[in-house]
């Protein structure tokens, strides 16, 4: 592709001899880098039996240049399996959906927290999750959204994102059992329910300085709770999935242990929707304010138009000239993927809490750590070219990370 394509920085795409070329927002497909590949002549070598092949470990959710957050599915339970090293929430092959997630906190990927799921009808609590199967013919993402269509509950799923919240539309059938489940993930931690429309939590620590993006979350949903309880894996170090091993709690407001959660129920009518929005923070009032800032109402598709606008204006600083459809589908694709990372923890005048621990207010937009695993000799230098500003604050990052750790 490098040899059928040449960018420079500038304004709106141009491509030669086709004035009715998309524009590079349009060309963009998030799902590109989900499927392995699985051809010998393609990936040099053939795996052993019974070993997955790895794809791009990239993921289609929902999210801006840099966000805080991202509003992404899960099909992969990574907290029994993930044989691949990363955590990555999402493989295009596999065939049901086990929830979604609003990224951020101290987790990201398919270890994001915490997670949702709409189930109509029964339900079971994580990390036995209500899987559900989806239909790949309706499963659509694009930068700044993602949609799929739940096969087993008749419900359709829509997310995106703002730079630190994740706003989520779940439009159901008509039914008395329409549930939202939400729960942490193993490392656990605290749910609590507050009044009949918020779920907050606090993610437990685990000295892994994974609390830099605050450990506190708030969950708004748009319709009041018909009735609601609280859930958990019992207390103990045996993974056992069936009778015995879990504690439900009709009625309860808080829960403390692993996979805590909350399950939600509701009476919908044909094609309701109903909606969540969720940010964090180094505290409740830091997510909260998060939400009154960012995303004060319920307008999904206003939302969704100013994620496509961000990634509009940011695409189409590169100039695209040669190649075919396809190819030119590829590079966007890439380069959208090129902005998944460094994360923005904070902005300006922000709290946040860093590398050991404590909060503090920060005088930049303060970044998480470059992986450089590989990407530090091209992505940053990519980033330089078309963010210096950008890349600054995250140069900033990383030395007051180093300065915090006493490095």
């Amino acid at each position: 592709m490098a040899a059928a394509c040449s960018f420079a920085l500038g304004g709106a795409v141009h491509a030669q001899n086709d004035r009715q070329a998309r524009e590079p927002v349009d060309e963009a497909n998030p799902l590109v880098g989900t499927a392995p590949l699985d051809r010998p002549e393609l990936i040099g070598n053939a795996p052993p039996a019974g070993e997955p092949l790895y794809s791009g470990i990239t993921s289609p959710g929902a999210r801006l240049p840099h966000s805080a957050v991202e509003a992404a599915p899960v099909n992969f339970n990574v907290e029994l399996s993930y044989p691949t090293g990363v955590a990555t929430p999402y493989y295009y092959t596999s065939p049901t959906m086990i929830g979604f997630t609003g990224g951020g906190g101290p987790t990201y990927g398919a270890r994001a927290t915490p997670m949702l799921m709409p189930v109509v009808g029964d339900w079971t609590v994580p990390p036995v999750y209500s899987q559900a199967y989806y239909d790949k013919a309706r499963e659509t993402a694009a930068p700044g959204y993602y949609s799929v269509f739940l096969d087993s509950f008749r419900t359709k799923v829509e997310l995106t994102a703002t730079q630190a919240t994740a706003l989520m539309r779940f439009t159901f059938p008509a039914t008395e059992r329409a549930h939202v489940i939400l729960n942490l993930q193993g490392r656990g931690g605290t749910v609590e329910i507050v009044g009949d429309r918020t779920v907050r939590g606090v993610v437990a620590t685990h000295n892994d300085n994974e609390a830099r993006d605050g450990r506190y979350f708030v969950a708004e949903f748009s319709k009041p709770f018909k009735s609601f309880g609280a859930f958990r894996k019992s207390p103990g170090n045996q993974r056992g999935y069936g009778i015995g091993d879990k504690d439900v709690l009709p009625g309860a407001r808080t829960i403390e242990g692993g996979f805590a959660g909350s399950y939600l129920d509701f009476t919908t009518r044909q094609g309701e929707a109903v909606f969540v929005k969720i940010a964090h923070g180094a505290s409740y009032e830091a997510a909260e304010a998060r939400l009154r800032t960012e995303s004060p109402g319920w307008d999904f598709d206003g939302v969704h138009g100013k994620a496509r606008a961000e990634w509009a204006k940011l695409l189409n600083r590169v100039q695209v000239t040669g190649g075919t459809p396809k190819q030119r589908m590829l590079f966007y694709s890439t380069l959208f993927q090129s902005f998944a990372s460094p994360r923005l923890v904070a902005r300006k005048s922000e709290q946040f809490t860093a590398t050991k621990g404590k909060t503090q207010t920060v005088a930049y937009d303060r970044y998480g750590p470059v992986p450089f695993w590989d990407t530090g000799r091209n992505q940053i230098v990519l980033l330089e070219l078309m963010e210096p500003e950008v890349v600054r604050d995250i140069m900033q990052s990383e030395l007051d990370m180093a300065r915090e750790r006493g490095s």
